[in-house]
């Protein structure tokens, strides 16, 4: 009963959500300033795959409650330590099992829907070209990097709690937050390759004019790269990875293919915004005060006894904390959501902004986000209320009336 009272709220605001989604947003006055820009077929195209979208979200939930809920409520986790603690002795043994054994289970579990949402209803909606080959090939890889990269960020955590009774939290979320920035420098380098083929942009006069672009923003980048997204998606992006020496601008090849070049431009110039106004840096600094926030309450949850016996973890060091970590960390999510959205729609205007201030063609930023909305059926009509929670970006309507107003001030540029 205390865990389903425990669930109770998030499962209500899971309901709630679905809802909101569903009814979409009926105002009239929104639908009037949309279709100054969009035509009754985009609104009506991005309602329809939303709600084709949202058909699997009460399956996703009942599979993540499920899941993390047999694992912690029901035990499971705590009677997998034990045996794989009788097959090898030692917990630093037992680790890399434990992990790969909840990764395999979860990859297995959301496999379903997973591969229907992929090869079934985004193939129908002409949203992705994966094949079933390269969906396969994508899982496995997935889940070897993915295990790699749990163990190296679960030894510090599991051994520092075995090691400093007390004091593990403020290591823990060094080690986290040291490992997590070399996995980014690499990324590039070690981890992208896995998945995709980079090659050098290969219209020189673009070429030329991102490199402008780039120096007249005072930064210094790499390379600027096109990478084969086309081979798992018709969705068009560009953006930044890597941190110092493997900092480098990737195009999608369909962006190259299906924009205009100054569209393009418009495009890189918005994440060259993002690196102006130093928002990886901000982020990055956000995500250590949320881990090491994160791990303090862990220890105070796994130094009361009642709250270890609530989510079937034995001991303070117990490797049933693995499974409790990302359950948390689900939650916090889903609790913290609304402010993390309102930071990054703060970033998302600034990063407009530079880009409109760089290219100082607003035109083109407006044409650019119609051809986005278009090309990823998106929903035109979420409701506000919904998207002040959880919008990672501002409204395209927010954004081309931004555009609008700024287009004022480039008296050699008309809209």
């Amino acid at each position: 009963m205390l865990p389903a009272l425990v669930l109770l709220p998030f499962v209500l605001w899971d309901v709630a959500v679905f809802l909101l989604r569903r009814r979409g947003d009926p105002s009239p006055a929104r639908r009037a300033e949309l279709l100054r820009h969009f035509t009754d077929e985009d609104l009506a195209v991005g309602r329809a795959q939303a709600l084709r979208r949202l058909r699997l979200m009460p399956w996703g939930r009942l599979l993540f409650y499920g899941f993390f809920g047999a694992l912690l409520f029901g035990g499971l986790a705590a009677r997998l330590e034990v045996s794989l603690l009788e097959l090898v002795g030692h917990w630093a043994a037992a680790l890399p099992l434990f992990v790969v054994g909840l990764l395999l289970a979860w990859s297995l579990a959301t496999l379903p829907l997973e591969a229907y949402a992929e090869l079934v209803m985004e193939r129908q909606a002409g949203l992705s070209t994966t094949t079933a080959t390269t969906f396969v090939v994508d899982q496995v890889k997935g889940l070897v990097v993915g295990a790699v990269l749990a163990c190296l960020l679960a030894f510090p955590v599991v051994g520092l709690v075995r090691w400093l009774s007390t004091l593990w939290p403020l290591p823990a979320a060094a080690a986290i937050v040291l490992i997590t920035a070399f996995a980014t420098w690499l990324s590039p380098w070690i981890i992208a390759p896995l998945f995709n083929r980079f090659w050098p942009l290969e219209d020189e006069a673009l070429a030329g004019r991102l490199r402008e672009l780039i120096e007249r923003a005072g930064l210094r980048v790499g390379q600027v790269l096109v990478t084969d997204a086309s081979r798992r998606s018709t969705t068009l992006n560009a953006y930044f990875t890597g941190l110092g020496s493997s900092r480098r601008v990737v195009l999608f090849d369909t962006l190259v293919q299906a924009c205009e070049p100054d569209e393009v431009l418009s495009t890189v110039a918005h994440e060259l915004g993002h690196w102006k106004h130093h928002h990886i840096a901000k982020l990055f600094a956000l995500q250590t005060l949320g881990v090491l926030t994160g791990l303090a309450l862990l220890k105070w949850l796994l130094d009361t006894p009642e709250a270890r016996a609530l989510f079937g973890v034995p001991a303070p060091n117990s490797l049933a904390l693995l499974a409790l970590l990302p359950f948390l960390g689900a939650l916090a999510a889903r609790l913290s959501g609304p402010l993390l959205a309102a930071l990054s729609r703060r970033f998302e205007r600034q990063a407009d902004r530079v880009a409109l201030e760089l290219t100082r063609n607003p035109q083109a930023f407006v044409q650019l986000e119609q051809r986005l909305v278009r090309r990823a059926k998106a929903d035109l009509l979420v409701p506000v209320s919904l998207h002040r929670l959880y919008g990672s970006h501002p409204l395209p309507e927010e954004r081309i009336r931004a555009a609008e107003q700024v287009a004022g001030t480039f008296p050699d540029r008309q809209m």
